[in-house]
């Protein structure tokens, strides 16, 4: 989930960092699809109060929840962070929706097909209204695609449809999508990480202007936007005529608090009712005041090596910083246990029904391991083309503390083997507008899946065809090859060989280092239960599963 000034780069530049975007299920309908298994170690219990009972049916009037950074944009088109994300799905919604444990669902599609490896066929619900009144139908969802398609609108969701022949309404509730060629991640394009839809009149009048504070967004959802501030909160209201189940929440307010300390205090003040997107190091100090949730959310932390750029085109500078980051040190002192060191870009519970547990393991196990060895990192460094050491600079989100632990640590390192890094904060927009633009041959990665498929970070991190994304300007032709083999693949088989094949293949060349899969932590009042927190539980209408506790 980002946006850039030319809007050309798409939420997989972000941190999804609570994720919209943009769970492993087999993309394609050709495939057969099932539910990730929860990630090893990723404690999906509560470490505040424990389970507890909900009431009956409890209306709650009005509910504020705060967020550790601000957006400037509700249109995830514009902005495609995980925090637009996280408002935008309460307000609009896509043919097919994502539940929390990763299967893919109907969303304002009742039901979908695909006749054949390029076709698409969705049947839409009948009597749902937008929240000004107007009827939902097919013209809107082609509309809403054709808005992102359309370059004099500058998507960062365009990427995702570079490959549709044609969008149209074959029947009063049915949209028809024709793929140029075989696509295995296609079905996921049409769920929330893709897709938010609005009406054909709606984006006609306010083409340019969508998601400001004076136009905010307008969809089918369970809430309606009434009011956003910037840099301080976004106000919504539930819509009554929803066509799912009245939410118990009536008004929610989302508070930007960047500041760690700030939400604490508003926590214990009661001027909040909980946080979202807490960072574990910060989430401890909530343990004696709310009921905190940590879950297995198979984002990734990693360093992109610009390799098309000295000193970062010389892999054996890769292989250097790579023995001087002590990631277990990472993973046990700045994020408490709470992830686990990662050997690649996607986790290895975003396999799925592609290869089994053991197939994973074994194939990961094949990729070189740089353990941290500040010995091994001086030799490497003296084989380089900058033996001699050079200075570099790594910047990390106000958002994402935990980044700017490991950058100070990875600095620490650095310094011992003749490298100097300069860290600098910024603000999470400036971070998202920095991704990919060539200014920062090193950077952060951090990344929310929105699906279950490995090749969602695998393609578009390390396809040089994706130029959009390939932050790492990474060009190989084997991976190349892997990756466009696996993408028209409708033999599932295959298609788990070839992605496994480019994922080891990149491995090697380190154009980017994994640090580690983590957790996202949720924490909560005691007065109030978020049911089913699995992986993927901010990519759909989160708020609708908030009630009250018994």
């Amino acid at each position: 989930m980002t946006s850039e000034p030319d809007g050309n780069l798409s939420r997989r530049r972000l941190l999804r960092l609570a994720g919209a975007g943009m769970g492993a299920l087999a993309a394609s309908g050709v495939l057969a699809a099932c539910a990730p298994q929860p990630a090893k170690g990723s404690g999906d219990g509560r470490a505040g109060s424990g389970a507890r009972a909900l009431g009956a049916d409890v209306p709650i009037s009005s509910l504020t929840l705060a967020l550790p950074s601000s957006i400037s944009s509700l249109d995830v088109g514009r902005e495609s962070g995980v925090l637009n994300y996280l408002v935008a799905v309460l307000a609009q919604e896509s043919l097919l929706s994502v539940d929390p444990s990763g299967k893919l669902k109907p969303g304002l599609a009742s039901s979908w097909k695909q006749p054949d490896a390029t076709t698409y066929v969705y049947t839409l619900r009948r009597g749902v209204t937008f929240t000004d009144g107007t009827p939902f139908t097919a013209d809107d969802v082609v509309a809403s695609i054709e808005a992102i398609r359309d370059p004099k609108n500058g998507s960062a969701l365009g990427y995702a449809y570079a490959g549709v022949q044609s969008v149209k309404a074959t029947g009063d509730h049915e949209v028809t999508i024709r793929l140029k060629a075989p696509d295995a991640m296609f079905a996921w394009t049409t769920t929330a990480g893709g897709l938010l839809i609005s009406s054909r009149a709606f984006l006609t009048r306010n083409r340019g202007r969508i998601g400001t504070a004076k136009t905010l967004l307008l969809g089918t959802g369970p809430y309606r936007i009434t009011e956003f501030a910037a840099d301080d909160h976004v106000l919504l209201e539930r819509n009554d005529a929803w066509w799912g189940e009245k939410p118990a929440v009536r008004k929610l307010k989302l508070s930007f608090v960047p500041d760690a300390g700030t939400r604490l205090v508003a926590m214990k003040s009661g001027a909040v009712d909980g946080a979202l997107s807490l960072a574990s190091d910060e989430a401890r100090g909530w343990e004696s005041t709310a009921d905190v949730t940590y879950t297995g959310d198979r984002s990734v932390v990693s360093l992109a090596f610009d390799t098309a750029k000295a000193p970062f085109d010389d892999v054996h500078v890769r292989r250097a910083i790579a023995h001087a980051t002590d990631r277990e040190g990472m993973v046990k002192g700045i994020l408490h246990g709470r992830a686990e060191v990662a050997d690649a870009l996607p986790s290895r519970d975003m396999w799925g029904d592609l290869m089994s547990a053991d197939e994973v393991r074994s194939g990961y196990d094949a990729i070189p391991t740089l353990p941290y060895d500040l010995d091994a990192a001086r030799a490497e460094l003296a084989k380089s083309s900058a033996k001699d050491g050079f200075t570099a600079e790594l910047h990390y989100p106000n958002s994402g503390p935990q980044l700017g632990k490991a950058a100070l640590a990875l600095a620490a390192s650095l310094k011992k083997i003749g490298v100097t890094l300069n860290v600098k904060e910024i603000t999470l927009e400036q971070w998202v507008a920095e991704l990919g633009s060539g200014k920062q041959p090193l950077q952060f990665l951090w990344y929310f899946p929105v699906t279950g498929d490995p090749a969602e970070l695998a393609d578009p991190y390390l396809n040089a065809a994706a130029t959009a994304t390939d932050i790492a300007h990474y060009d190989n032709e084997t991976v190349n090859t892997a990756l466009n083999t696996a993408k028209a693949a409708t033999d599932k088989d295959k298609r788990a060989r070839e992605l496994m094949k480019a994922v080891q293949t990149a491995g090697a060349d380190l154009p980017y280092l994994p640090l580690w899969w983590a957790q996202t932590a949720t924490a909560l009042s005691k007065e109030i239960v978020l049911l089913d927190q699995g992986p993927f539980a901010f990519i759909g209408p989160w708020a609708t599963r908030i009630r009250k506790a018994a």
